[in-house]
């Protein structure tokens, strides 16, 4: 769902910069105050306007999509 967050790209860049060394396992991630910055700019964005839950309309079917593996679940309703 990161497509429907504004400016994602830019604001998660300092995180992806340090994860992208991480993945042939040469590196050690090394979480910096740019990375906790990025994070706690990130935290509140899927939960505010224009992405924020509104009221469903009426006779409109809802969708509830799960998931779940060994260490962890996730859902989504949907109109």
């Amino acid at each position: 769902y990161r497509k429907f967050l504004p400016q994602f790209a830019t604001v998660a860049a300092p995180i992806h910069d340090v994860t992208n060394l991480t993945k042939d396992k040469r590196h050690k991630f090394k979480w910096q105050y740019a990375q906790s910055k990025a994070f706690h700019e990130l935290q509140p964005m899927p939960v505010s306007k224009p992405l924020f839950l509104n009221y469903p309309i009426e006779n409109i079917h809802l969708i509830l999509t799960t998931d779940a593996s060994g260490i962890g679940i996730g859902g989504i309703l949907q109109q």
